[in-house]
């Protein structure tokens, strides 16, 4: 009898506490992921800290760091499998281009948001010849771009100035504020200050070349090893992206907390930011196949290579449908 009455008293405590392993068990058992990203702009971070902010990776039991890496380096990560993730979609089509095993999995922005803005007294790009240029890593987006642009205009990148790699955009910003240099590359919310403080706007580069923006991108034995992680990922980033549309003031006061701006500069940085959003992370293949011709001219690669080597939708597309996220 003393047995039963000692089985009956401790048998509660002992499933308590093989509770409380399995929910110790479940906790460790979360997937430690860690995505790069080249620049502190509108275009990604916001959706990474909504996400992180509001539980959707923990709902996805996933342990995610963002983690700046200056461009080129964050793609580097994702080869190397010090990152799972990377926010640096061109240099990561230039990488692929010269052999890379990268993948496009989703699409953050539907089209690129830079800018090249100029000391005042300079008013176009023919008069800012022979000065100094802050772009970002040869090969990568900004630097592609704004080679664009100057081809264009009928001027020669390497000639008629000297394009610096200054980092990120706001070490770019930085140093056209401080007179370091003539003129900049900028994305928002940088863009917007640089409006409001008089700074010349010489051309978007949208109106020059309409390519993708910002999107995740993977190692392609990662696809294959980790699709249900990549799955939860991709999940987790599609209702950071709903969440933004459908909550203006609270993604405002988010931008105007990490990006260190006024409630009227957030106002037209939210703006932007939901503009530049893509719908439901559908990748523009057309649209990474410039950018693709665009890195074979750089590189003297003469075989066709095709874009659809490079965008894998397979999981977005499963994730879609389980979702019921509209096309």
């Amino acid at each position: 009898m003393r047995a039963r009455i000692e089985y009956f008293f401790f048998a509660p405590f002992v499933l308590l506490a093989f509770t409380a392993d399995a929910r110790s068990q479940s906790i460790v058992a979360s997937d430690r992921v860690v995505v790069s990203y080249p620049s502190k702009s509108i275009t990604s971070f916001p959706i990474l800290e909504t996400a992180q902010r509001r539980g959707f990776f923990r709902r996805e039991n996933l342990d995610v760091s963002a983690v700046y890496m200056r461009g080129g380096i964050d793609i580097k990560a994702v080869l190397t499998g010090d990152a799972d993730f990377g926010t640096g979609s061109t240099t990561a089509v230039t990488a692929f281009v010269a052999g890379a095993p990268l993948r496009v999995v989703m699409s953050l922005n539907s089209y690129v948001d830079q800018a090249l803005y100029a000391q005042p007294k300079y008013r176009t790009l023919a008069e800012l010849k022979g000065q100094s240029i802050g772009s970002l890593n040869p090969g990568g987006l900004v630097d592609t771009l704004l080679r664009r642009v100057i081809v264009q205009n009928g001027l020669s990148p390497e000639r008629d100035f000297i394009l610096l790699n200054m980092g990120g955009t706001p070490e770019r910003y930085a140093a056209l504020k401080a007179g370091t240099l003539a003129a900049s590359m900028l994305s928002a919310p940088h863009s917007l200050h640089a409006e409001k403080e008089g700074f010349t706007k010489i051309a978007a580069t949208r109106d020059y070349v309409d390519v993708p923006g910002t999107a995740l991108v993977a190692h392609a034995d990662k696809i294959k090893k980790q699709p249900e992680m990549i799955k939860r990922f991709l999940r987790a980033t599609l209702r950071a992206m709903s969440y933004i549309r459908e909550n203006r003031a609270d993604t405002m006061q988010m931008i105007g907390r990490e990006f260190a701006m006024a409630p009227d500069i957030a106002a037209l940085a939210y703006d932007k930011l939901v503009e530049l959003l893509s719908v439901n992370g559908k990748v523009r293949v057309d649209g990474y196949q410039l950018l693709i011709d665009f890195a074979r001219a750089a590189q003297k690669i003469e075989r066709p290579i095709s874009a659809a080597q490079l965008v894998d939708e397979r999981l977005l597309d499963e994730v879609i449908r389980e979702t019921g996220i509209k096309r």
